[in-house]
This record gives C-alpha cells, structure tokens and sequence, in this order.
C-alpha cells in the first residue's frame, strides 16, 4: 500500500552525499539545532535566489547599462552645452568690451586727425596768403581739394574693381 502525503505540502527526497558533506551537515545540526531537512532547504532557497539573481542580473543588466549610459550622455552633452554657453558669454562680454574700448580709441584719433587736419590747412593757407597773396592762396586750395577728391575717387573705384 502507498504512503500518503504529508498534507503540508512537502515531498521526499533521497539523495547520495558525500561523507564530508554529511559531516558537516551533523556538525550544523550540533551548532544551530536545526534539523537536515531545515538545512537542505536552506541552501536550495539560497542556491534557488542566486540562480534567479542571477537570471534576472542577466536580463536587466543590459538595460540598466543602457539607462546608465543614456543617462551620462545626456549629463555630459548638457554640461557641455552650459559650458559653450558660460564661455560663450564670457568671451563675448571681453570682445564687447575690447571693440567698444578700441572703437572709443579710433574715434577719438579720427577726431584728432580731423582737428589737426583743419588746423594745418588754416596754418598752410595763411603762410601761402602771406607769402604768395590771397588770390594764390585760395587758388592753390582749390586745387588740392580737386585732386584730393580725384584720388580718393579713383581708390574707391580700383578697390570695388579688386574684390
């Protein structure tokens, strides 16, 4: 005749183990108390969570890593976004302040070249007036101003001509 189940829902197991593992398991018995069956099931639950770690560190590993690196990317390119931007700006500010300081600098010289340039031709125009008359004075005027609107003319044209 069979023999009926436990109704815990338990099943037998038989197995052949070595001396040396039988030992051990007598010398945990003697240790903890705990009885043979309580210690195999032990390791199997722990054998059973290792071998589904292990699984599912298999399966989502991959994924995690890819979450992971998506995530650093992202880091990194919005670093180096803000720091195109922070030196960006920076320099920016430091070429502003340079163009406006050296645009400050040539009109002041601009000024200067005009100021004395009014200066000498009233200079020159009086020594010539006094030297030469009046009449030769401003005769002579009119044709350097001629000419010189002549030159700056034909430069305008020969440098529209080159590009």
């Amino acid at each position: 005749m069979p023999r009926k189940r436990p109704a815990n829902g338990t099943v037998q197991l038989n197995v052949w183990i070595s001396i040396e593992a039988k030992e051990y398991l007598d010398e945990r018995f003697k240790q903890e108390g705990r009885h043979l069956n309580e210690q195999i099931e032990d390791y199997i639950r722990q054998d059973m969570a290792v071998h589904h770690g292990e699984i599912v560190e298999q399966q989502s590993l991959p994924v995690i890593s890819e979450i992971i690196e998506t995530k650093l990317r992202r880091a990194t390119a919005q670093l180096r976004t803000d720091l195109r931007e922070d030196m960006q700006l920076e320099m920016i500010e430091q070429i502003k302040t340079i163009t406006r300081n050296s645009d400050n600098r040539l009109a002041s010289l601009i000024v200067r070249a005009v100021r004395d340039a009014g200066i000498i031709r009233r200079l020159l125009y009086a020594l010539v007036a006094k030297t030469h008359g009046a009449a030769f004075a401003t005769e002579a005027y009119e044709i350097a101003r001629e000419k010189a609107g002549q030159e700056l003319a034909s430069r305008v044209t020969a440098k529209k001509e080159a590009d």
